[in-house]
């Protein structure tokens, strides 16, 4: 599922810092797959932390929650782009 051609982030993809997506929406998935929004979380060993995805789309919204997009930050620090 792609938004402005940009992928959905669902739960286990990963970011350019190697980390990845730990938690997701329930109940909301694509190809059988959890669907993250702003304030999953995410892993960054890079930073050394576990942080929320601080981006979400202002057009695809589950229950009112942005949803995450391919090159959205997972880190606090604004410098892990959460990629497929």
């Amino acid at each position: 599922m792609t938004m402005a051609g940009k992928a959905v982030i669902r739960l286990n993809d990963t970011t350019d810092h190697g980390g990845k997506v730990i938690t997701a929406l329930e109940g909301y998935v694509y190809q059988g797959v959890p669907i993250a929004a702003q304030g999953d979380l995410v892993s960054c060993p890079k930073c050394e932390g576990v942080f929320p995805i601080v981006d979400g789309s202002p057009d695809l919204k589950h229950q009112g929650k942005p949803v995450a997009l391919e090159g959205m930050s997972g880190c606090i620090r604004l410098t892990a782009m959460i990629i497929l």
